[in-house]
């Protein structure tokens, strides 16, 4: 049996953050490619912790902690006190993250609307449900 899947795969992600960065830097965003990750991230949780951010993107926790300092040094979060740990800090997006993060959305749903012409739904939802399950075979 041949596997092709990693050639293509690679092939997809590369070309699809390729574009990403391309029309960031087109419309002037100062952004570096773990902190879109993070954006996202930190997004799509309440509570965001550095260590949540260090986990979700598979990192140590001194560079996330570069990538936090670096993010508030840009205005694109801030942190407040976590109430259920007071060791910790929680994270959020500032009023500029919020906006840079609507930006990257638009952007990103440009490119999935050309990347995904002629693919009907259920090819997507295929690919989908093939995706999160190699993911969770990787993740064991």
């Amino acid at each position: 049996m041949t596997i092709k899947i990693p050639d293509s795969f690679l092939a997809l992600t590369y070309t699809f953050k390729s574009c990403v960065n391309k029309e960031i830097r087109e419309v002037g965003i100062d952004i570096a490619p773990m902190e879109i990750q993070s954006l996202h991230c930190i997004n799509r949780i309440d509570s965001c912790t550095a260590a949540y951010i260090s986990e979700q993107l598979d990192r140590d926790k001194g560079q996330v902690a570069r990538l936090v300092r670096d993010m508030l040094k840009k205005d694109l979060i801030y942190k407040v006190s976590n109430p259920s740990d007071s060791r910790s800090k929680l994270i959020e997006l500032s009023e500029f993250g919020q906006e840079v993060l609507k930006q990257l959305l638009h952007i990103e749903s440009g490119i999935m609307k050309v990347m995904l012409d002629s693919i009907t739904e259920n090819q997507v939802d295929q690919f989908n449900a093939i995706a999160l399950a190699m993911t969770k075979n990787l993740k064991r």
